[in-house]
């Protein structure tokens, strides 16, 4: 039936793409209502009058939604590995083959509430500390663990930039002002989040 946000904030969609917005590019825990309320506030600024434009603001927030999506990844997979680092700094060594091997404690599941838990995160801060190992040198060593993935990721965000400039200039040449509202929308949109 369409975005009822979209159809309710800013006027209806036309008829023949309404099944256009019946499916938002969500995965995982996302949320509908996130995303309409982005596009609301995108296809508000433009202030589509026809299919083309309400087209172009369609391909505009899904191009914004997958810039936000892929920032959030950068974050977990930096705190997926600032995880590692610190479980890895505080496991024991390994025993040599000469001693009896002992089954040493798990610090993965320290590093699971570290995650979770304030309190923990000074234990295991402190420990850290205690060996040498500073905030800095623990996000180093995530920072080298995700790099591959974070270029990636980077690449991709610089794609979805491109194409999403490639949208507003084609959506300029329908209108320079609606423009020019949308990318106040977007910098406002984005500014809010970081």
């Amino acid at each position: 039936m369409g975005s009822a946000l979209v159809k309710k904030s800013i006027g209806k969609v036309p008829p023949s793409l309404e099944t256009l917005f019946d499916d938002p590019p969500l995965i995982g825990g996302e949320k509908r209502e996130d995303y309409e309320k982005l596009l609301s506030l995108i296809a508000a600024a433009i202030n589509p009058r026809d299919e083309v434009v309400w087209v172009l603001a369609r391909d505009f927030a899904d191009l914004s939604w997958e810039i936000r999506r892929e920032r959030k990844y950068k974050v977990q997979i930096i705190k997926l590995e600032e995880l590692k680092s610190k479980s890895k700094l505080l496991s024991p060594a390994r025993p040599s083959l000469l001693e009896i091997p002992q089954m040493p404690p798990t610090t993965d599941k320290l590093a699971e509430l570290w995650s979770a838990d304030a309190e923990t995160l000074q234990i295991m801060d402190n420990k850290l500390a205690k060996k040498g190992f500073d905030a800095s040198f623990v996000m180093t060593q995530a920072l080298k663990q995700a790099s591959p993935q974070i270029e990636a990721i980077d690449r991709r965000i610089g794609n979805y930039e491109l194409r999403r400039m490639a949208v507003l200039k084609t959506i300029e040449q329908y209108s320079e002002a609606s423009a020019r509202r949308l990318a106040d929308v977007i910098e406002g949109e984005f500014t809010e989040e970081e």
